[in-house]
């Protein structure tokens, strides 16, 4: 797997209608048909594990929450939300194209404190938009074609276990590069005394690859057909030239 380093301003620019942005310090990974150019500054630097073309990425600490309410105490809450417009930026190798869908894959634990009166949960989100376009330069340019992706899941009073949510955006056409931000989010809320955790540990993208299609080669018989049409317009034009005046 090759890595490139890079840092580029941020930026935006509307040109002809159409936005064009560059992402700060960003790093460049090899997939097996694509290329992952993701924001460190938001994912962090040795983050991010790819396998064909897909991506995985740990996710920060800061998204695992426990918190503890005692006896007779007041109810509480607490969450841990990220975002960046500019997440990351897939884009095809030679040959290929981009699918304009993904598959995301969520994964964590989580452990939710008993309740027998008030109420207990937490919860776990990932999602945000995908843009069909081109890359060049370091610069991403809309295509125009914005979808949604993502979901999310809750638990409640007094279950645990492990978080393994895939959501699915379905593949409709294919760009040469696609980008998608995105917004993570785990929250818990206690009602009641006890403790509750939760976990978001990684976050996968799932990607399809198309090959361009190539032109089209000509039968034998084709050239054949050529060849014979080639050289009977020759044989009437020696018949013209020839004629009688």
């Amino acid at each position: 797997m090759s890595v490139k380093l890079s840092y580029l301003l941020v930026g935006a620019l509307a040109a002809a209608g159409v936005m064009t942005s560059a992402q700060a310090n960003v790093v460049e990974v090899d997939g097996a048909h694509v290329s992952f150019v993701y924001n460190t500054d938001f994912w962090g630097l040795g983050t991010a594990v790819v396998n064909g073309d897909s991506i995985t990425f740990t996710a920060d600490p800061a998204f695992s929450l426990t918190r503890t309410v005692a006896a007779g105490g007041d109810p509480l809450s607490a969450s841990h939300v990220a975002s960046s417009p500019q997440a990351l930026t897939v884009v095809a190798k030679s040959g290929y194209q981009v699918g304009f869908g993904v598959s995301t894959v969520y994964s964590g634990n989580f452990a939710v404190a008993p309740a027998v009166e008030g109420g207990n949960s937490i919860a776990v989100s990932g999602n945000g938009a995908l843009t069909g376009g081109s890359y060049a330069n370091g610069l991403f340019t809309s295509g125009g074609s914005v979808a949604a992706y993502g979901g999310g899941i809750s638990f409640y009073n007094g279950t645990s276990g492990v978080i393994n949510q895939t959501d699915t955006l379905q593949t409709k056409g294919a760009f040469e590069a696609v980008q998608a931000s995105v917004r993570l989010n785990s929250s818990l809320s206690l009602g009641t005394a006890g403790t509750s955790s939760v976990a978001l540990t990684s976050y996968q993208y799932g990607f399809t690859a198309t090959p361009l299609a190539a032109a089209p080669v000509p039968e034998p018989a084709t050239y054949g057909m050529l060849l014979g049409g080639l050289g009977l317009m020759g044989m009437v034009a020696r018949r013209r030239k020839n004629a009688p005046k």
